[in-house]
């Protein structure tokens, strides 16, 4: 597998990390997680067509999270576009009547190509790899999930925004790649988000084999106070995560 860092960024503007979004690329498969703005124009930096995805999985509704949805909704439904395979977006509990409220009024669903809007089982199959959820601490407005996915003996686990929880901590036991919120320092905690003392306490205590620190707010000091942060507890592999980083599993 392959996971490339579209946005490592979160709803405040930068001009160096877009709103959250994740490619992952399996054996034959590409799934893109989370859908903030600016992904669609970085899915095009990195020469992926959007028109190429397999399926959307998103973990929330927040606007950094699906600000390009109703975009990429529009843009399949471009006519003569070159597409027969389907098309699934997933989503948190509720995701279906957030679809209809706010991306079908704007974006009629495309109709050249089996198109399917659904809320994540806690566990399925799908084109050969095993996919689980867990249900995250975030909002007390939206539902929140995190997703791992497992293929050949190799997963990733996308843990999307949330809390201290032991959900994400069982989640993600033993994954080999661990792509996690980061989005403070202990010193700066935000409730529903990690800090990265807390980022660090959830990889040890899961035993990631690597840990990608992300959705970045912007904080006192260099980015590298996270990944400082983290090893007081983490002692596995840390990468900063950056836009257009690409990372094999």
């Amino acid at each position: 597998m392959r996971v490339t860092i579209l946005g490592s960024g979160t709803g405040i503007p930068s001009l160096k990390r877009c709103c959250a979004g994740y490619l992952l690329q399996t054996t034959d498969k590409k799934y893109l997680i989370d859908c903030g703005t600016g992904i669609l124009r970085q899915l095009e930096r990195n020469k992926t067509s959007f028109n190429c995805l397999d399926a959307i999985f998103i973990t929330h509704t927040h606007s950094d999270h699906i600000g390009d949805l109703t975009a990429l909704v529009h843009a399949l439904r471009l006519p003569n576009l070159p597409r027969s395979k389907p098309l699934h977006i997933y989503g948190p509990p509720g995701f279906i009547d957030f679809f209809k409220a706010i991306v079908q009024p704007v974006a009629k669903p495309p109709t050249l190509f089996p198109f399917f809007v659904e809320e994540a089982p806690l566990y399925w199959q799908k084109d050969g790899i095993n996919i689980q959820t867990c249900n995250t601490i975030h909002s007390d407005r939206f539902k929140s999930v995190a997703y791992r996915f497992d293929e050949f003996n190799k997963s990733v686990v996308f843990s999307g925004d949330c809390d201290f929880d032991d959900e994400i901590i069982n989640l993600a036991q033993n994954t080999d790649l661990f792509i996690c919120d980061c989005s403070t320092l202990a010193a700066g905690k935000i409730p529903g988000h990690l800090s990265a003392i807390e980022v660090g306490e959830i990889a040890q205590q899961a035993q990631v084999k690597q840990l990608v620190p992300t959705h970045f707010y912007p904080i006192e000091g260099p980015d590298s106070l996270r990944a400082d942060e983290c090893a007081q507890i983490y002692t596995g592999p840390i990468t900063l995560a950056e836009d257009l980083l690409m990372i094999i599993v």
